[in-house]
This record gives C-alpha cells, structure tokens and sequence, in this order.
C-alpha cells in the first residue's frame, strides 16, 4: 500500500509502505520516514467527512525549512518544518487505526491539494 511523503523542496511522492491487515499502517513504519518524535497534523483543506486525511511530522524539526505544501493544506497556516508523510484515518481519538491510501485515494487527494493550493500538485 501507498502513503504520500511531501518533501520541504516542494515535492510530492508516492512510497509503498507495508500495510497489516484492512490497509493498516504501524506506527513504527511511519517513523522510519520520519523520527521517533512525530506529531499528528490535520490538513483542513483537503480532508472531509467521510476520509480523515492526516499528516506526520518531526516534532522536533524546527532547525529544517518550511513544508510550504503542508503548510497551506491547514486552515489556519502555522510553519510545518521538515518531511511530512500523508495517510488516512478512521477517526480521532482512543483506537483510532492509520491507513495506507489507495491508488485512486492518492489521485483525488492531489486534486484536493490541487484546489487548496491553487497550483497543479503532480506526484513522482
């Protein structure tokens, strides 16, 4: 299964990840992305009802440059810094599940990032 990892030089790529069982997504394989340090963001402008887009992020990345991509994907812009990974989830809270993003998932989100940004959003 796949995730979408949006770089700080204002790239967007798809990597396979290894997903458990109903498109599941660890933790653990997040953080070899990223850190053991990561905070969960919601990226207002593209995530909906009916999927809960959600990105990772070092916590403690404030010495690496802008994500300008995951930056503008929140309502309320406050500087992301370093490599965001983009997943979905099922819900906030206690038990919530990460899941891996399905090939047509992937297209209708760069759509989504395509409206929210203003600029064609094309991933490698």
């Amino acid at each position: 299964m796949k995730i979408l990892y949006i770089k700080t030089n204002e790239t967007v790529s798809v990597k396979q990840i290894f997903a458990q069982k109903d498109n599941e997504l660890q933790m653990s394989d997040i953080k070899k992305l990223l850190s053991d340090n990561i905070e969960t963001i919601v990226p207002t402008k593209i995530s909906r009802l009916a999927f809960i887009y959600i990105m990772f992020a070092d916590k403690e990345s404030k010495k690496r440059p802008v994500n300008k991509i995951a930056t503008e994907l929140l309502k309320d812009p406050v500087d992301i810094r370093g490599d965001v990974v983009l997943a979905r989830t099922n819900h906030f809270g206690v038990g919530a599940k990460i899941y891996a993003l399905d090939d047509w998932e992937i297209e209708k989100v760069l759509e989504r990032m395509t409206l929210a940004l203003g600029y064609p959003v094309k991933a490698k």
